[in-house]
């Protein structure tokens, strides 16, 4: 009950520290008591950052959150993002966002959210601009496991080679998430789940359907001196009722980049239209399979192979769409907040693989 009690304090992300300790003897009425140590910590954080890319242009963005906000630890975030900025394609995008999130408003163990979002997506073959507001609860019945539920409407208008919609739509989003990994950011044992739906009924525009996206990893050591972990990873996406042309285009799917296919440009793979245009597909499969080596207390190796495909029909087959593989090898630093991660990957099939190699950087293992 005291752990229960400590992690709901912490998960509120308001306390820099939360400690409770027993008391050494029982009092006469047979009651123990209990010392509570909490440390506040600051109620507002303003961050910012930005990147400068040769091709890209400049990227800015910047966030402010209020952790305490009318002294219930309430949460406010807002955050805002631009990317393009003089990029040799012209590609502007934006991105607005407000979250509110109140703790235990449904029991202790179930949070309130309140969504808001503005985005523009400027890219090759889709210019997208779109607007979402939601309510929702997110529940937590373990440490290990937490339950997301909620409605929204988001309107939006899509300009891609398959011509113009305008849609406005009524979701009921679901996600499921199972945790067991024994270190999030550097696993070496356990598994790891995501499985979401969006059931969404077309008010205007589209057609209604339902969205389903499941990630699972799992992962296996073996030896003892030199320990290699085995890591694998498989994706299935789906959106079944609306035709392509009339899918909004955030809920199709592509292939390639870090999360999927490494080795390959970020989204290169889509729905091939001829003529040099794509657009999103309704299937997606993919599947990675990592050994990850310790030669050292501090430094590891991996090796990686990726596999992306990208279907027009909500299941995926051979017929309806094309594939990408992708492998390379990688060297991990071990710190005290996880490995820095650092990853050169080569395309090894799939459409235009050309010569060209890609190289990742970032914190933590790559899934």
């Amino acid at each position: 009950d005291l752990k229960k009690a400590a992690t709901r304090l912490r998960r509120t992300g308001t306390f820099g520290s939360v400690a409770l300790a027993e008391a050494e003897t029982i009092e006469s009425d047979q009651s123990l008591d209990i010392t509570a140590e909490i440390a506040e910590q600051k109620r507002r954080r303003f961050g910012f950052g930005g990147e400068v890319a040769t091709s890209d242009g400049i990227s800015l963005r910047t966030y402010w959150v209020n952790r305490n906000l009318w002294g219930g630890a309430e949460r406010l975030r807002f955050d805002a993002e631009i990317t393009g900025i003089g990029g040799t394609q012209n590609n502007e995008e934006y991105l607005l966002s407000l979250r509110y999130d109140r703790p235990a408003t449904w029991g202790p163990d179930t949070d309130l959210f309140v969504v808001g979002r503005l985005e523009q997506e400027d890219k090759d073959d889709l210019f997208s601009r779109r607007a979402t507001v939601g309510v929702g609860f997110k529940h937590f019945p373990s440490d290990k496991r937490t339950y997301e539920y909620g409605i929204a409407l988001t309107a939006g208008e899509d300009r891609d080679a398959l011509g113009d919609k305008k849609y406005l739509l009524f979701i009921l989003p679901a996600k499921l998430t199972r945790d067991y990994r024994d270190i999030p950011l550097d696993p070496t044992t356990g598994h790891f789940l995501i499985a979401s739906a969006i059931p969404f009924l077309a008010i205007d525009g589209a057609d209604n359907g339902l969205r389903t996206f499941l990630d699972y990893r799992i992962y296996r050591s073996v030896g003892e001196v030199r320990p290699v972990t085995f890591a694998f990873r498989a994706q299935l996406g789906s959106v079944a009722g609306p035709s392509l042309a009339d899918s909004p285009s955030d809920f199709l799917f592509y292939s390639g980049g870090s999360g999927t296919v490494r080795g390959h440009p970020y989204e290169s793979l889509g729905v091939d239209l001829g003529g040099g245009s794509q657009i999103g597909g309704r299937s997606f499969l993919g599947f990675s399979a990592e050994a990850r080596v310790k030669v050292t207390d501090t430094i590891g190796v991996v090796g990686f192979f990726d596999y992306g495909f990208v279907g027009s029909d909500p299941l995926p087959s051979e017929s309806t769409g094309d594939y990408q593989t992708g492998a390379g090898l990688g060297v991990r630093y071990a710190t005290g907040i996880g490995p820095i991660r650092v990853d050169v990957a080569v395309p090894v099939s799939g459409p235009d693989t050309g010569s060209n190699f890609e190289i990742y950087v970032g914190i933590g293992q790559a899934f």
